[in-house]
């Protein structure tokens, strides 16, 4: 053979042999030492923030701080003080948020978001007004006279203060004038008939307060007031000379009343016809 096909043939092996005997990767590393120091670990910020393909290239963030919800941080008073008005919460001392704002503001207050002591007092005031239980703070019922006070702007009773009446003592008015026509009967006390104590026990009732059943009983009842004093609602009794109670009415105002006078007379409005009269509140 030629020396230089000898040649050729010896450098094909050799170039075969460098191409595919010679150890890689893994195999490699047994071989060889390796020098060089491995990557230091990437910092946890740098990890913490990572770029995501998201369905149409957006990214997502991680960020090291969560968002957290503001209402997961309120306290119960504070959840209180955020419900919307419509809902008409349980609004009560030291409750604060933007409901306590409006309830101020309908009480003529300045609107501080805080349920405190003036907001108690002012409120009280307010329900004792119009007939309601005064107890400082927000129920159903307060709610349903606060909104239609400030709405109509006869905050404190002042609709009530024109006709000299309260929430109360104007129901009775309405209870009393309902009646008319009602047949006068002895010892009634329903629709059927009436007598005079049965009469008024029936209205006081419809309007929201029960009464004992006799003009006597009612009397001992009430606290008594002056005709001066007297209000359209409340209770007209009259008086034989001895001071004995015979009759009972509803005083409505200008020296009139309703009330079931006798057997044959249906209960009807009609004017008070002597002095000897004295005036009960409830």
């Amino acid at each position: 053979m030629p020396v230089t096909a000898r040649r050729t043939s010896l450098s094909r092996a050799v170039s075969q042999l460098s191409s595919t005997d010679r150890p890689t990767g893994r195999t490699l590393a047994k071989h060889r030492r390796n020098t060089s120091k491995p990557a230091a670990p990437r910092a946890a910020a740098a990890v913490l923030s990572v770029g995501l393909a998201v369905g149409g290239g957006a990214a997502l963030s991680i960020g090291t701080t969560p968002a957290t919800a503001s209402a997961a941080t309120m306290t119960a008073a504070q959840a209180r003080g955020h419900m919307s008005v419509p809902s008409r919460p349980l609004l009560r001392f030291r409750d604060s948020g933007p409901t306590v704002k409006y309830v101020q503001r309908a009480l003529h207050l300045g609107p501080d978001g805080y349920f405190g002591t003036s907001t108690v007092r002012v409120l009280k005031k307010f329900q004792a007004s119009w007939g309601l239980k005064a107890t400082g703070y927000m129920d159903k019922n307060t709610w349903g006279r606060l909104t239609w006070a400030a709405k109509h702007k006869v905050l404190y009773g002042k609709a009530g203060a024109s006709t000299g009446t309260t929430t109360f003592r104007a129901k009775v008015l309405r209870e009393a004038a309902k009646l008319k026509g009602t047949p006068y009967r002895y010892g009634g006390t329903t629709t059927r008939g009436f007598d005079c104590s049965g009469y008024t026990g029936f209205v006081y009732k419809k309007a929201g307060h029960k009464l004992p059943r006799t003009s006597r009983q009612q009397y001992s009842a009430t606290k008594h007031i002056s005709r001066k004093a007297a209000k359209p609602g409340d209770l007209v009794f009259f008086r034989n000379g001895g001071g004995g109670v015979y009759h009972v009415g509803i005083y409505a105002g200008g020296n009139m009343l309703w009330h079931a006078s006798k057997p044959g007379r249906p209960v009807a409005k009609a004017k008070i016809w002597t002095s000897s009269v004295a005036f009960g509140r409830i």
